[in-house]
């Protein structure tokens, strides 16, 4: 497995701990709370005052901290939990709603992780199985350049171009290397050739050893 995917894994798996933590924490809140609606009294830039009322007929307030996206103004309504053994004690947010949809999202992530790594050995079991029974020939590396089409974080991948000729046939193949997200200078030092190997039943189907640009190719 190689570090992208460690790395990968357990993030996904770091993020549903975090959201499994969150909704526990909050549904023990909420065991243990009654909901109120609150009313937005006050603000300015930075907080705002919002005013509800507990059972008792206390008039108690809860003090947010504005979000950078958007401001909360006067008159706004939120629901509010509070303890029933602490009224003071109050959260405007349902936290339970936010550690699911912190856990999806760590699914979806390790789901994305799994689809990688499975099209990874895929992969790899393709390419074993081309070096054991495809013709082994060796493509001229013939240019490199970046990809203007494609860019990402104004960032556009390297991709490399080649050609080679089938002995056999006599068919000459052009074909590029993309999505290289490094300079390949340093991967191509003492490469001035790829391994390709041939379906010899099928010359048509051939497949690119790129292993030695794995640490920098994106898929």
């Amino acid at each position: 497995m190689k570090r992208g995917d460690i790395i990968f894994l357990v993030l996904s798996l770091v993020v549903i701990a975090a959201g499994t933590i969150l909704f526990l924490e909050a549904s023990a809140f909420q065991k243990k709370s009654k909901v109120t609606e609150g009313i937005v009294v006050s603000w300015n830039s930075t907080h705002y005052i919002v005013k509800y009322v507990s059972d008792d007929g206390v008039e108690r307030t809860y003090k947010g901290t504005q979000s950078k996206n958007g401001k909360h103004r006067v008159g706004e309504h939120f629901k509010v939990f509070y303890l029933i053994n602490d009224p003071d004690t109050s959260r405007i947010f349902d936290g339970k709603k936010g550690g699911r949809y912190t856990i999806i999202f760590g699914i979806v992530l390790f789901s994305l992780f799994l689809l990688s790594y499975k099209q990874r050995i895929a992969k790899d079991k393709s390419l074993n199985k081309f070096r054991i029974n495809g013709r082994k020939v060796q493509a001229e590396i013939i240019g490199i350049e970046q990809d203007a089409n494609t860019a990402v974080m104004e960032k556009h991948p390297y991709i490399i171009k080649c050609k080679w000729m089938d002995p056999i046939t006599g068919r000459e193949y052009t074909d590029v290397v993309e999505q290289l997200w490094k300079d390949t200078a340093p991967f191509l030092a003492n490469h001035n050739y790829i391994d390709v190997y041939i379906n010899r039943d099928d010359p048509g189907k051939y497949l690119l050893d790129t292993e030695f640009l794995r640490d920098i190719k994106a898929y």
